[in-house]
């Protein structure tokens, strides 16, 4: 009796062991680094990135940093250019928790997203942007300026689900 326990005991890993599927495609564990960066008035800023689904079509793709934040809304058809104005897109400032300057593009040319790279299996984008946004809050203030332009700007994000 003690024979026969020793041998399933002995033979009980091989078999579970032999029984596990080896996944070599490596669909699942995809490797990406997220981030978020730009030139503002020339100047690098960096930014927590992050996504979220508008309706059915359209994402907002944003970068949060702890004095400001940035937003662009877009209707998202895969890897191209997408040409922003209005509300598409918004800059805003924070001091604590009080929003202190708020900008948004306006009729303001030339601003844009563009989508370099789409991994629709595991959800990632990746892009560069170029915005110039015209403030609209505080209306007279010469603290903040009248305009801000982000150049360079580029990112890799997860989609929202």
């Amino acid at each position: 009796m003690k024979k026969l326990s020793l041998i399933i005991l002995a033979a009980l890993p091989l078999l579970l062991t032999a029984c596990l599927k080896d996944n070599n495609n490596k669909c699942c564990n995809v490797y990406y680094d997220p981030y978020f960066i730009a030139q503002k008035n020339g100047v690098n800023v960096y930014a927590y990135p992050g996504s979220a689904k508008i309706g059915t079509d359209s994402i907002s793709v944003f970068g949060v940093s702890n004095d400001a934040g940035l937003r662009m809304r877009f209707k998202f058809n895969g890897k191209g250019i997408y040409a922003l104005s209005g509300n598409q897109s918004k800059y805003y400032q924070v001091i604590g928790s009080d929003t202190v300057s708020r900008y948004n593009l306006g009729t303001a040319p030339g601003s844009s997203v563009e989508i370099t790279a789409y991994d629709s299996i595991n959800r990632i984008i990746g892009g560069k942007f170029t915005l110039n946004f015209k403030k609209t809050f505080p209306i007279t203030s010469s603290i903040y300026p009248d305009s801000v332009k982000f150049t360079n700007g580029q990112f890799v994000i997860a989609l929202p689900r």
